[in-house]
């Protein structure tokens, strides 16, 4: 009897364990060899802040990551609520932004890809928001979007950092 108590209390404590673990592993995800992300940074570079807000209801597989391409080649994994920061060769460049979602009827899956085209200036710092459209029947889809400080500083308010951003949070800009 006694051991079973004993199993029964380790076991409680291992499921804890495991979902505490669990809710501090983000999804976001940074690819750091991107030809134009800038690592030194004593040399010309933008700070770009990528923002993705929750969503009011399940948005279903829009709810997944979000694929972040910079120039055609994949930048950020960003997870939903999520925020992060990474440094970028000052050009200009094309974000685009790539997610599934269903479209049409219950079942259908299709791919969606939004771009816009920006240009980063040395020394300065980005916010682009990852605006999703919900299309209803026509899917949801992502839009790159710029905002101000004082608008980015309101977007991840109930956000959470993740890599760079809980170094250098855009609420302590």
């Amino acid at each position: 009897m006694k051991q079973s108590k004993l199993m029964s209390c380790l076991m409680l404590l291992s499921y804890m364990a495991f979902l505490s673990a669990c809710s501090i592993l983000r999804v976001t995800d940074v690819n750091q060899s991107h030809s134009l992300m800038q690592a030194d940074l004593n040399r010309p570079h933008a700070a770009v802040y990528f923002i993705r807000p929750t969503t009011e209801h399940v948005a279903g597989y829009a709810d997944n990551e979000l694929d972040v391409e910079l120039d055609g080649e994949d930048l950020i994994s960003l997870g939903k609520a999520e925020y992060t920061l990474v440094y970028l060769k000052p050009r200009d460049v094309t974000i685009s932004l790539h997610n599934r979602t269903q479209v049409r009827g219950r079942w259908e899956v299709a791919e969606m890809e939004r771009s816009r085209q920006f240009s980063l200036k040395a020394g300065e710092t980005y916010f682009i928001l990852t605006k999703m459209i919900d299309g209803e029947f026509r899917g949801a889809h992502f839009i790159p979007e710029s905002l101000s400080l004082v608008d980015a500083k309101l977007a991840v308010q109930y956000l959470t950092p993740a890599g760079l951003a809980r170094i250098h949070p855009v609420g302590k800009l």
